[in-house]
């Protein structure tokens, strides 16, 4: 077999890879609708972003709900002028990142392992239940995951093209420059992404300074302080904010740290455990994050991933060394965080070198398998037999085939089917919030609207809790409302089309109260423990 073709059936591989990767990320006729509803800090996002866009102000910090970081709502924000305030609007560039971070995973495993690893790798992550899932939901990690992927992408091509031994490229020294220079770019613009990404310069120390040290010439040590003054540029207007704001620095991370336990020893102990079995006994039961429970690696693939560890560890060479860095450094925030462990959000950096072990797991089984084959063929002894082990190993590459098949459509009824309408999922992502916003969009404009929150809540810069955002967000630029506390139903007015009033959580003492204050009222259930009063 010619090169080309080779060639030809690798990009055509790739291509299919994509293609699988939209597929499961949009699948168009239901993007709008899986996952149901629009959780509280998808809205908190999206109420932001609106902000953001009718004051002109872009932070890099938004400072409500424990603090995010700014490029989400700065997304969200172009989302929202490009097609309105609707659920999926706000998953739209989540959705383009994991895509995104299916095509850096190709380049980046390429560089690595070469193209079948590569090719091996990207289809796990452009299937998996775990990747796919954060690639449909409007949380700001979603965004890291590519970011990450293409900086070490990038600076990987830069630094091993200076290495003395590792150098078998050829590259001339500006593109080489080049590479550092987006490399830069790319990691600067990660630290407006996610908290967990503040763990990408432990890995940039960890695996790449050593290296530098040891190898370095003067074409390297330019190379990389081109990467780290391009990377201060982008990510200084961040840093300087937290210089000046400490507190929004360390907020969230000192709220869920184990150093904040009486012994964090023992959590940390507990925190690694449950850590390591998430790929392969118990993962997050949060099912906002996962199927409650079921391991984030899809049982072969696990076993895969166990595989390509034992295999990297094994050969211990430079790209091994890089992988196991990554997945190392990237379980820390899931180790070093008490909350919800194991916890398949937090944990999501280190998704990319999950994958890349199992793609090398994959490979190097089947090419195992190959190579039996190859000598029981040459061997002389098994003349007689050559067509029948020439037609099995042919029927290896097809079960290779149908294997991955069989994992891609597994993972496809696991999200699609099994998760998408369990009852779980629907509460998890506040369904009942946007009934209660579609029901109060769709009467008369000359209808008072009210909409009331929980006293005891703590409101946002918008003068709502984080619980009132998915209505606040789904309505805001479609129709009037007016939100009270719980403590406030005295200021309810009926107009001359009367009103409709719709507690944002269900309290049947609220909704006894209110009846009793409007005893002409009525109650209507518009979703399950989802119910306004109509007053007429």
């Amino acid at each position: 077999m010619s090169s080309n073709t080779t060639s030809w059936k690798y990009i055509l591989a790739l291509i299919l890879i994509i293609a699988l990767a939209v597929f499961f990320r949009f699948r168009f006729w239901q993007f709008t609708s899986i996952p149901p509803g629009l959780y509280q800090d998808e809205a908190m996002n999206g109420a932001d972003a609106l902000a953001s866009l009718n004051s002109g102000e872009y932070k890099v910090f938004y400072t409500n709900n424990n603090g995010r970081e700014g490029m989400i709502m700065w997304l969200d924000a172009l989302a929202i002028k490009l097609f309105g305030t609707e659920p999926w609007v706000l998953r739209l560039f989540p959705a383009i990142a994991g895509v995104l971070a299916v095509l850096g995973l190709y380049f980046l495993a390429k560089e690595l392992f070469g193209v079948e690893i590569a090719l091996a790798s990207s289809f796990f992550m452009a299937t998996s239940f775990w990747a796919v899932n954060f690639s449909r939901i409007g949380f700001r990690a979603a965004l890291m995951v590519p970011i990450l992927i293409w900086s070490f992408y990038f600076l990987l091509r830069g630094f091993k093209r200076l290495i003395p031994g590792i150098n078998r490229f050829g590259d001339k020294v500006g593109i080489t420059r080049f590479y550092f220079i987006i490399a830069g770019i790319l990691f600067g613009l990660g630290f407006y992404t996610y908290i967990s990404y503040r763990f990408a310069p432990v890995l940039i120390a960890a695996f790449f300074i050593p290296y530098l040290i040891k190898y370095g010439n003067k074409k390297l040590w330019a190379g990389v302080s081109l990467f780290a003054v391009v990377t201060f540029i982008v990510a200084l207007p961040i840093g300087l904010y937290f210089l000046n704001n400490l507190g929004d620095f360390f907020g969230r991370t000192s709220q869920v740290s184990i150093f904040s336990q009486n012994s964090p020893i023992k959590a940390l102990a507990i925190n690694t455990a449950k850590t390591l079995g998430m790929f392969n006994i118990a993962g997050d039961f949060n099912w906002r994050h996962n199927y409650a429970g079921s391991p984030e690696l899809f049982l072969p693939v696990g076993l895969l991933f166990l595989l390509g560890i034992w295999l990297s560890v094994k050969r211990f060479a430079f790209e091994n060394k890089f992988l196991l860095s990554w997945l190392a450094v990237f379980l820390l925030p899931n180790i070093l965080a008490t909350e919800g462990n194991p916890h398949a959000l937090r944990a999501l950096g280190a998704m990319p070198a999950a994958m890349i072990f199992s793609g090398i797991g994959l490979v190097w089984l089947y090419k195992k398998i190959q190579k039996y084959f190859d000598n029981k063929i040459e061997n002389p002894d098994f003349v007689k037999y050559k067509n029948q082990l020439l037609r099995l190993k042919k029927e290896i590459f097809l079960f290779l085939i149908i294997f991955l098949i069989f994992v891609g459509a597994y993972d496809f009824n696991k999200y699609f089917t099994l998760w998408a309408f369990n009852s779980n999922v629907a509460s998890a992502f506040s369904q009942s919030q946007v009934k209660i916003a579609d029901y109060l969009n769709n009467l008369p404009k000359e209808t008072e609207k009210y909409a009331i929150w929980d006293a005891s809540d703590r409101a946002t810069d918008n003068g709502l809790p984080v619980s009132a955002q998915t209505v606040y967000f789904l309505t805001t630029e479609k129709t009037k409302i007016n939100y009270l506390k719980s403590d406030e139903l005295n200021k309810i007015k009926p107009g001359k089309n009367g009103a409709v009033i719709a507690p944002l959580y269900f309290d049947l003492n609220l909704l006894h109260n209110l009846n009793k204050q409007f005893p002409q009222s009525r109650i209507n259930f518009i979703h399950i423990s989802t119910a306004v009063v109509v007053v007429p």
